[in-house]
Protein backbone atom coordinates (compact mmCIF):
# COMPACT_ATOMS: atom_id res chain seq x y z
CA UNK A 1 0.00 0.00 0.00
CA UNK A 2 2.94 2.26 -0.30
CA UNK A 3 2.61 3.34 3.56
CA UNK A 4 -0.59 5.45 2.70
CA UNK A 5 -2.70 3.61 5.35
CA UNK A 6 -0.96 5.19 7.84
CA UNK A 7 -1.57 8.73 6.13
CA UNK A 8 -5.37 7.85 5.85
CA UNK A 9 -5.58 7.09 9.29
CA UNK A 10 -3.75 10.37 10.78
CA UNK A 11 -5.97 12.11 7.90
CA UNK A 12 -9.76 10.75 9.23
CA UNK A 13 -8.26 11.45 13.48
CA UNK A 14 -7.38 15.02 12.25
CA UNK A 15 -11.00 14.96 10.46
CA UNK A 16 -12.35 13.84 13.43
CA UNK A 17 -13.60 10.49 11.38
CA UNK A 18 -13.27 7.80 13.60
CA UNK A 19 -15.49 5.69 11.95
CA UNK A 20 -12.97 4.48 8.84
CA UNK A 21 -10.05 3.86 11.93
CA UNK A 22 -11.06 0.79 13.01
CA UNK A 23 -11.15 -1.14 9.36
CA UNK A 24 -8.47 0.68 8.15
CA UNK A 25 -6.03 -0.73 11.37
CA UNK A 26 -7.55 -4.19 10.48
CA UNK A 27 -6.19 -4.09 6.87
CA UNK A 28 -3.12 -3.25 8.11
CA UNK A 29 -2.63 -6.21 10.51
CA UNK A 30 -4.22 -8.23 8.00
CA UNK A 31 -1.39 -6.95 5.40
CA UNK A 32 1.01 -7.76 7.27
CA UNK A 33 0.38 -10.98 8.32
CA UNK A 34 -0.09 -12.05 4.52
CA UNK A 35 3.05 -10.20 3.70
CA UNK A 36 4.97 -12.17 6.53
CA UNK A 37 4.35 -15.89 5.60
CA UNK A 38 4.97 -14.69 2.06
CA UNK A 39 7.97 -13.57 2.52
CA UNK A 40 8.95 -16.52 4.70
CA UNK A 41 8.10 -18.50 1.50
CA UNK A 42 10.35 -16.71 -0.55
CA UNK A 43 13.33 -16.90 2.35
CA UNK A 44 13.21 -13.68 2.97
CA UNK A 45 13.14 -11.50 6.79
CA UNK A 46 9.20 -12.11 7.64
CA UNK A 47 9.35 -8.48 8.56
CA UNK A 48 10.81 -5.53 6.37
CA UNK A 49 11.60 -3.45 9.65
CA UNK A 50 10.49 -2.22 12.83
CA UNK A 51 7.75 0.32 11.48
CA UNK A 52 6.40 0.71 7.96
CA UNK A 53 7.98 3.15 6.08
CA UNK A 54 5.29 6.30 5.59
CA UNK A 55 4.00 8.42 3.00
CA UNK A 56 2.07 10.77 1.79
CA UNK A 57 -0.98 11.23 -0.20
CA UNK A 58 0.24 13.35 -2.90
CA UNK A 59 3.52 10.32 -3.61
CA UNK A 60 1.34 7.84 -3.42
CA UNK A 61 -1.19 9.70 -5.67
CA UNK A 62 1.57 10.67 -8.15
CA UNK A 63 2.58 7.03 -8.80
CA UNK A 64 -0.87 5.48 -9.28
CA UNK A 65 -0.42 8.39 -12.30
CA UNK A 66 1.97 6.22 -13.84
CA UNK A 67 -0.42 3.08 -13.86
CA UNK A 68 -3.95 4.83 -14.88
CA UNK A 69 -4.74 4.28 -18.36
CA UNK A 70 -8.18 6.25 -18.66
CA UNK A 71 -10.55 7.54 -16.29
CA UNK A 72 -13.97 8.93 -16.24
CA UNK A 73 -13.51 11.81 -13.47
CA UNK A 74 -11.27 14.84 -14.15
CA UNK A 75 -8.41 13.93 -11.80
CA UNK A 76 -7.47 17.26 -12.02
CA UNK A 77 -10.24 18.39 -9.98
CA UNK A 78 -8.83 16.37 -6.49
CA UNK A 79 -6.69 18.86 -4.63
CA UNK A 80 -3.69 16.68 -4.68
CA UNK A 81 -0.34 17.48 -6.42
CA UNK A 82 1.02 15.45 -8.76
CA UNK A 83 4.83 15.14 -9.73
CA UNK A 84 6.88 14.32 -11.99
CA UNK A 85 8.04 10.52 -11.32
CA UNK A 86 11.36 10.18 -9.85
CA UNK A 87 13.21 7.37 -11.54
CA UNK A 88 15.56 4.95 -9.38
CA UNK A 89 17.80 3.77 -12.29
CA UNK A 90 20.43 2.08 -10.05
CA UNK A 91 19.14 -1.13 -7.83
CA UNK A 92 20.06 -0.70 -4.21
CA UNK A 93 21.84 -3.35 -2.03
CA UNK A 94 22.14 -3.84 1.45
CA UNK A 95 24.82 -1.31 1.87
CA UNK A 96 25.52 2.29 2.08
CA UNK A 97 26.26 3.38 -2.02
CA UNK A 98 25.48 5.89 -4.75
CA UNK A 99 21.91 5.82 -6.24
CA UNK A 100 21.42 7.17 -9.78
CA UNK A 101 18.44 8.78 -10.47
CA UNK A 102 16.45 10.91 -13.16
CA UNK A 103 13.53 13.21 -13.15
CA UNK A 104 12.01 14.69 -16.42
CA UNK A 105 12.25 18.82 -15.33
CA UNK A 106 11.33 20.50 -18.53
CA UNK A 107 8.34 22.46 -16.61
CA UNK A 108 11.03 24.05 -14.28
CA UNK A 109 12.50 27.47 -15.21
CA UNK A 110 15.73 27.08 -13.21
CA UNK A 111 17.76 24.67 -10.87
CA UNK A 112 20.29 25.51 -8.97
CA UNK A 113 21.86 21.93 -8.19
CA UNK A 114 23.66 23.28 -5.21
CA UNK A 115 20.38 23.31 -3.64
CA UNK A 116 18.89 19.94 -5.10
CA UNK A 117 18.46 17.05 -2.23
CA UNK A 118 17.19 13.59 -2.36
CA UNK A 119 14.97 12.93 0.86
CA UNK A 120 14.43 9.76 1.82
CA UNK A 121 11.50 8.43 4.17
CA UNK A 122 12.34 5.31 5.50
CA UNK A 123 10.28 3.31 8.84
CA UNK A 124 9.42 6.47 10.91
CA UNK A 125 12.19 8.32 11.17
CA UNK A 126 12.72 12.53 10.66
CA UNK A 127 13.23 12.85 6.87
CA UNK A 128 16.40 12.08 5.18
CA UNK A 129 18.39 14.33 3.25
CA UNK A 130 21.27 14.03 0.69
CA UNK A 131 22.58 16.12 -1.70
CA UNK A 132 22.56 15.56 -5.08
CA UNK A 133 25.48 15.10 -7.29
CA UNK A 134 27.08 14.73 -10.69
CA UNK A 135 23.96 16.54 -12.17
CA UNK A 136 23.14 16.45 -15.85
CA UNK A 137 20.62 18.24 -17.22
CA UNK A 138 19.77 17.69 -21.07
CA UNK A 139 16.48 17.92 -22.60
CA UNK A 140 14.78 18.63 -19.66
CA UNK A 141 15.87 15.32 -18.20
CA UNK A 142 18.15 15.76 -15.11
CA UNK A 143 20.53 12.58 -14.04
CA UNK A 144 22.49 12.74 -10.62
CA UNK A 145 23.54 10.35 -8.62
CA UNK A 146 22.97 10.38 -4.09
CA UNK A 147 24.35 8.86 -1.39
CA UNK A 148 21.89 5.48 -0.28
CA UNK A 149 22.76 6.11 3.87
CA UNK A 150 21.89 2.24 4.16
CA UNK A 151 23.68 1.31 7.73
CA UNK A 152 22.79 4.55 9.28
CA UNK A 153 19.74 4.46 8.86
CA UNK A 154 18.35 0.71 8.67
CA UNK A 155 16.91 1.36 5.00
CA UNK A 156 16.05 -2.46 4.43
CA UNK A 157 12.75 -3.00 3.31
CA UNK A 158 10.65 -0.08 1.43
CA UNK A 159 12.41 3.50 1.24
CA UNK A 160 10.58 6.23 -0.35
CA UNK A 161 12.75 9.25 -2.00
CA UNK A 162 11.90 12.68 -3.47
CA UNK A 163 13.68 15.23 -5.04
CA UNK A 164 13.78 18.39 -3.03
CA UNK A 165 14.68 22.15 -3.06
CA UNK A 166 15.26 21.78 0.58
CA UNK A 167 16.72 19.64 3.37
CA UNK A 168 15.64 20.53 6.83
CA UNK A 169 11.95 18.62 7.25
CA UNK A 170 10.18 17.78 10.42
CA UNK A 171 8.41 15.09 8.83
CA UNK A 172 6.77 13.82 5.94
CA UNK A 173 3.63 16.23 5.46
CA UNK A 174 6.27 18.96 5.43
CA UNK A 175 8.27 17.67 2.36
CA UNK A 176 5.62 18.16 -0.11
CA UNK A 177 5.56 21.47 -0.69
CA UNK A 178 9.38 21.48 -0.86
CA UNK A 179 9.15 18.39 -4.05
CA UNK A 180 10.01 18.67 -7.34
CA UNK A 181 9.91 14.71 -8.10
CA UNK A 182 8.40 12.23 -6.48
CA UNK A 183 7.73 9.33 -5.31
CA UNK A 184 11.26 7.34 -5.90
CA UNK A 185 10.44 3.30 -4.90
CA UNK A 186 13.40 1.68 -3.54
CA UNK A 187 13.45 -1.89 -1.91
CA UNK A 188 16.28 -3.86 -0.36
CA UNK A 189 15.53 -7.00 0.77
CA UNK A 190 17.69 -8.98 3.04
CA UNK A 191 17.14 -13.00 2.65
CA UNK A 192 17.60 -14.98 5.76
CA UNK A 193 20.88 -17.19 6.46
Amino acid sequence: MLGTLQDAEQSFAKNGDDGPVRAVSSVIGQEGEQNGFYRLLLNRMPSEKPFLTTNVAAFAFSALQQFVVSCPFDINQIPIPVFPALNVLTKAQPKDMHLTFSANLSGVAQLDFTKLFVTYLVGQQVPISEPILNPKFDGGILTFDALFPYTENVMSGLTIAALTNSSSFADADSIVANTLAAPGLIRVDKHLL
